[in-house]
């Protein structure tokens, strides 16, 4: 939790955070407490970092915590953040470059489908309808998260919309996941954590996924929902995978953070199959 972390502050590193810890030092409270009751003099630095933290986390600054606690203590913002405020995002692609130009559209655009979870709510964008609506969706979230996405997914999307796409905070799991010993791909560790796919999209592959797109592409229309559920998959499996490692990261360490009580939200199946039913209904309109 954002607000036992004390390794962002000024001149504290892993030891000094720990032995506040060990002191019964706790929380960002317990800290400020500690000062000295007829000390009249102006606030130390770290005091005023302490007022800063508890400033930015009000105001839901994720991409300021993302820049002071850096890439190796990222996760610690999941608690706090994950209440709707986090985008799990995953695309597909036609297997070209991002930077690929289809015939008929105006901007770069290897990028299929895009799939968004966050926690309440999916949503499937699709090339030739809405994947220009994308920036402006995730306006509205505080983190990006995603699974390998600096090296794949970002660039893609960067490559359509620029640079500024998207300007919160953005958590890549791939890092995180095997810090903990959670190594392999995306299904190899859902595996692990004993999550079980549909059966319509068990087996299937991002390259499957490139066919699919393909087969939509000449006409045929059941390819869309295969498609569509195999990228959603990928989305919101992230968010079981973010609060799996997050415990095993508090485990790990023995860290004195709150652990998820559970991987996955209850109405999940049922919140895909909303934004399934959602992207036909668009899909036989246009």
């Amino acid at each position: 939790m954002l607000v036992r972390s004390f390794i962002h502050l000024p001149r504290i590193g892993p030891r000094r955070e720990r032995q506040y810890w060990e002191d019964g030092v706790l929380t960002w409270d317990d800290l400020l407490r500690d000062r000295d009751l007829f000390d009249d003099g102006p606030p130390p630095p770290l005091e005023n970092a302490l007022v800063v933290s508890r400033q930015k986390l009000a105001e839901g600054d994720a991409q300021w915590f993302e820049e002071q606690l850096g890439p190796s203590n990222l996760w610690r913002m999941a608690r706090e953040f994950d209440d709707g405020r986090i985008a799990y995002l995953d695309i597909e692609t036609d297997g070209s470059p991002g930077n690929h130009l289809p015939t008929g559209e105006d901007a770069p655009g290897g990028t299929t489908v895009v799939a968004v979870w966050d926690g309440l709510r999916a949503r499937v964008f699709l090339r030739g309808r809405d994947l220009q609506e994308i920036p402006e969706y995730l306006s509205r979230y505080k983190v990006l998260c995603t699974f390998n996405g600096k090296a794949f997914d970002v660039p893609y999307l960067e490559a359509r919309y620029g640079k500024a796409f998207f300007t919160g905070a953005h958590l890549d799991l791939r890092p995180m996941t095997r810090s903990v010993g959670l190594t392999g791909g995306l299904k190899k560790i859902e595996k692990q954590l004993g999550i079980e796919r549909p059966a319509m999209i068990r087996n299937y592959t991002g390259y499957d996924a490139v066919k699919l797109w393909s087969a939509y592409k000449r006409g045929r229309e059941d390819a869309l929902e295969p498609l569509a559920r195999y990228n959603l998959a990928d989305a919101v499996n992230l968010q079981a995978l973010l609060r799996a490692a997050y415990n095993y990261e508090v485990a790990q360490d023995s860290l004195p953070f709150r652990r998820f009580d559970q991987l996955q939200e209850e109405g999940t199946a049922e919140a895909v199959d909303a934004a399934i039913a959602a992207l036909k209904r668009s899909v036989r309109t246009t």
